[in-house]
């Protein structure tokens, strides 16, 4: 895992992605959606990483 290296889209990416869609935004604009994004993915695994093992817990409580 350490030697993993983070891919991030760039906020140019973004913006060439959501104008495929017909979604203009600058390059402020990109990285504002870019950080929101990144910081809910987080929330997301976080949420996801907690209830996992709040149920092996609750499992391994059991035995």
């Amino acid at each position: 895992m350490e030697d993993e290296k983070l891919i991030r889209i760039t906020p140019d990416k973004a913006i060439e992605l959501l104008q495929k869609d017909g979604i203009y935004v600058n390059m402020e604009e990109a990285q504002i959606i870019l950080d929101f994004l990144y910081s809910m993915a987080n929330i997301v695994v976080e949420q996801f990483v907690s209830r996992q093992s709040d149920a092996i817990t609750a499992i391994n409580e059991k035995k």
